[in-house]
């Protein structure tokens, strides 16, 4: 009657299984955040779509005016693709430029794929209020990093 050994080998291997899955998750998830640190957190706009821009944007607004007062906000808007038509089309649309604006004011930053300007042929004045510092080498390169960086990642 050697089953009994056999159960307790079965259940420890599932216990260091489970506990082996459940830091990975833990490790993949990030780590929860620390009382005092801002919340980070950055938007990813990769289509050129009009009125998801606008949702998204208005979804970034409430995202701000919900937040708890004590809670600092560290908000990034990434464009990559298709998605930079936003900036471009903030230059000559006044509603779209104001909201853009309104945000900014309240620190949220615009990046810009560097790969992206350079594969269209496009120069940061084409996009409304761009700096060197919004110019992104890989969009999908920082997204990686910010995700690592402890930001969480909004697809609107």
């Amino acid at each position: 009657m050697q089953r009994p050994g056999w159960l307790l080998a079965g259940a420890l291997l599932l216990m260091l299984v489970a506990g082996g899955v459940s830091a990975l998750l833990f490790t993949a998830l990030g780590k929860p955040p620390v009382v005092g640190e801002p919340l980070r957190v950055v938007y990813h706009i990769n289509t050129d779509a009009p009125d998801l821009h606008l949702n998204a944007l208005r979804s970034l607004q409430n995202h701000i005016d919900g937040a708890e007062i004590e809670q600092a906000l560290q908000i990034k808007v990434l464009m990559h693709g298709s998605g930079i038509h936003l900036l471009q089309r903030a230059r000559s649309d006044p509603d779209l430029r104001s909201t853009v604006n309104a945000l900014k004011r309240q620190d949220v930053r615009f990046l810009v794929c560097g790969n992206t300007l350079a594969s269209r042929g496009l120069a940061r004045g084409d996009l409304h209020e761009v700096e060197d510092r919004d110019v992104v080498r890989s969009g999908i390169a920082e997204l990686t990093r910010l995700q690592r960086a402890g930001y969480t990642y909004i697809k609107p």
